[in-house]
Formats: C-alpha cells, sequence, structure tokens
C-alpha cells in the first residue's frame, strides 16, 4: 500500500486545477457582454490583422476571443489549452476566465501569432 500515499496526493493535486470556468464557444459573438474585455484578430492572407500586438487583461476577468479567418484554421490560446476553428464567413469566439498570470500567445496553427494576452 505504499503507492497509494503518490497517488492520493496527485488525485488532490488535480482537483484544484478545475476550479476555473471552463472554455466556451460564443454563440453570436457579434459583441461581448458588459464587462467581458473582447479581444479581436483577423486572419487575411495569411497575416493577421490587426499586427499582432499584446493586450493587458486584468487576472480574473472574463476575456473573449474573437477571430475571423479567410479560411479555416485551428485557434489556440498557449497557457490555457483552448483550441477551436476559426472559418470563413462567421466569426468564432471563445469565453474564459483569465485565472493565470503571465503572457500567453493566441495563435493560428501552425504557428501565427495573432495577439499576446498579458495577465496580470
Amino acid at each position: 500500500m505504499r503507492w497509494a500515499t503518490p497517488a492520493v496526493a496527485v488525485a488532490f493535486l488535480l482537483a484544484g486545477c478545475t476550479t476555473a470556468e471552463p472554455a466556451r464557444a460564443v454563440a453570436g459573438c457579434s459583441s461581448a457582454a458588459p464587462g467581458v474585455l473582447a479581444v479581436e484578430s483577423e486572419l487575411l492572407s495569411g497575416q493577421a490583422v490587426p499586427a499582432p500586438r499584446r493586450v493587458e487583461v486584468p487576472l480574473g476577468s472574463t476575456v473573449q476571443v474573437r477571430v475571423t479567418a479567410d479560411k479555416v484554421v485551428p485557434i489556440h490560446v498557449h497557457g490555457y489549452e483552448i483550441e477551436y476553428d476559426a472559418a470563413p464567413g462567421t466569426p468564432e469566439c471563445v469565453q474564459f476566465t483569465a485565472d493565470r498570470a503571465g503572457v500567453f500567445d493566441v495563435e493560428a496553427h501552425p504557428g501565427l501569432l495573432l495577439v499576446q494576452l498579458e495577465v496580470r
């Protein structure tokens, strides 16, 4: 039974990782709700519009990332491990709580930086 103690410790550690509200897709993401920080980017002909930039995000705030693209492309919010697809014709959004401090890239994969979220 010596192995049970580390297993129990790991279970408690993992349970603590699930307290944040999970990311969720936002239907009809034409505008963010009041109090939600909207971060927008567009992908046109393989280029980020506007050019990649850093956006300050207060720790604990709700963030809505909206990406419009001219082709189907996977979007990844690093550090929060959020992934979703953007496609032509309809902007795609994801909303989450910025509960981790640091600088996190939002990329169109395979590796085009769209924006950085500086959470502090």
